[in-house]
């Protein structure tokens, strides 16, 4: 059978043998709301409090944490002005109005930048900083979680009469779902609370906590642990959008109180993104599903988890990525390039925890369970650093399964990498 894999600008065809049993790919539908009708819906019916200007006041301050660049498919540049509309309407001045990019540990934007992030259309007064999640000056301590993580912020966030969070709910390799209290843990914390709450990923005994996954969230020390830490925060008010992975448009919003809003979010993206499969097979086919999601190992690691979950223990994921960029981050390639094995990974991952080494250490566990063979434009050497197979191309890639496994290997295709693969449907909730 022509199996087809989007790989960069290309598409690569290859005669795949063996007995196809389930093509992963999301069942995504049409939206039937204007991305505007969605946004607004959404802030004038919020879940468990009242509207946003309602609960305002005149003369009160008013902080909004938004996404950094590594985030610009959340559209902000759609929802923020509704969201500040929302504030006047409660008697907020733009300049008592004070965007902050929840960067995290990420850098900060240049100009040209912030102008992307924020659009055309932010009304004179508002102003704009960038969190530093290493300027101790900065932050306020408001305490610690019942897991001992020392929560430090941003203190203009802290300070703040009233606290917005923004963001987009997708899977979350750590936190289980991205957006909600994300926004302040680690977007606005200190690198010692970030870094602190992220090492919960690595479990007391040795390896990965396995409770520490996508679309989990109860029993998922991370993220309890980041809904924990935000909360000390105090934040009065959640606005977050779920957006299609192949355009970038908003598809759904919520907004409201942020656990009930964002668990009614979470309920959005598991409907779109998640396809439930009956087994595991043996073999498991799939693309990153070209530019720009193939440009680097780094942004290939979330294909590789989907394509983990699909697979038997011991069988085979075949990837197409380009990689164009090679590595694509440096912690992510000084962890897989500077260490011979997992156990001096993770040895190295417990004395300075990042995000990039935690998914370098990740993807290489992974290889370990299973073969990975990728074809991309990458070196080999540096691809078998990294615990996997290198293939020239799709042919030598099958070929490779059928030295394996024969040429009745059971397969499941995953054409686009936005997949997320269930055994059942059901959310884990974290309360």
């Amino acid at each position: 059978m022509i199996q087809r894999f989007a790989y960069g600008n290309e598409t690569l065809e290859v005669d795949v043998p063996g007995n196809l049993i389930q093509v992963l790919r999301p069942d995504v539908g049409e939206a039937t709301e204007s991305e505007e009708q969605i946004v607004r819906s959404a802030l004038e019916s919020p879940t468990g409090s009242p509207r946003l200007g309602d609960m305002v006041n005149p003369g009160e301050s008013a902080v909004v944490l938004i996404s950094d660049m590594t985030r610009l498919w959340v559209r902000q540049d759609l929802f923020l002005p509704r969201i500040i509309e929302e504030l006047a309407r409660g008697g907020v001045h733009p300049s008592d109005i004070t965007l902050i990019a929840a960067t995290g540990d990420h850098r900060g934007h240049a100009d040209e930048e912030w102008k992307l992030l924020l659009g055309p259309d932010i009304p004179a007064g508002v102003r704009w900083v960038d969190h530093d999640a290493r300027d101790s000056a900065s932050m306020v301590h408001l305490g610690s979680t019942s897991r001992g993580t020392e929560v430090s912020i941003n203190a203009l966030a802290a300070e703040a009469d009233r606290l917005i969070l923004t963001g987009g709910i997708v899977y979350h390799f750590l936190a289980g779902f991205s957006g909600g209290m994300k926004a302040i843990l680690p977007g606005v914390s200190s690198y010692e609370t970030i870094m602190a709450n992220h090492s919960l990923a690595l479990a007391e005994g040795g390896g990965i906590e396995a409770s520490v996954s996508a679309g989990t969230m109860s029993g998922n020390p991370c993220s309890e642990d980041i809904w924990e830490g935000g909360e000390l925060g105090s934040p009065d008010f959640l606005f977050n959008v779920v957006v299609d992975d192949e355009n970038h448009r908003i598809v759904g919003a919520v907004a409201g109180d942020p656990r009930s809003a964002h668990r009614i979010g979470r309920g959005l993206a598991r409907d779109r993104w998640e396809v439930a499969i009956e087994r595991r097979v043996p073999v498991v086919l799939a693309s990153s599903g070209g530019y720009p999601k193939d440009i680097n190992l780094y942004q290939t690691y979330k294909t590789l988890y989907g394509a983990r979950r699909a697979v038997a223990d011991g069988g085979t994921v075949v990837i197409a990525s380009l990689c164009s960029e090679g590595m694509g981050n440096d912690d992510f390639a000084r962890m897989l390039l500077e260490h011979s094995s997992n156990r001096e990974r993770e040895a190295r991952l417990r004395e300075e925890f990042t995000i990039g080494g935690y998914m370098a250490f990740h993807a290489a566990v992974m290889a370990s369970e299973c073969d990975v063979i990728l074809v991309s434009g990458m070196d080999a050497a540096e691809i078998e650093a990294a615990g996997m197979i290198a293939a020239g191309d799709m042919d030598e890639a099958v070929q490779k399964v059928v030295d394996k496994h024969g040429s009745e290997f059971e397969y499941h295709m995953m054409p686009s990498g936005g997949a997320f693969p269930v055994m059942k449907r059901g959310e884990v909730d974290c309360g």
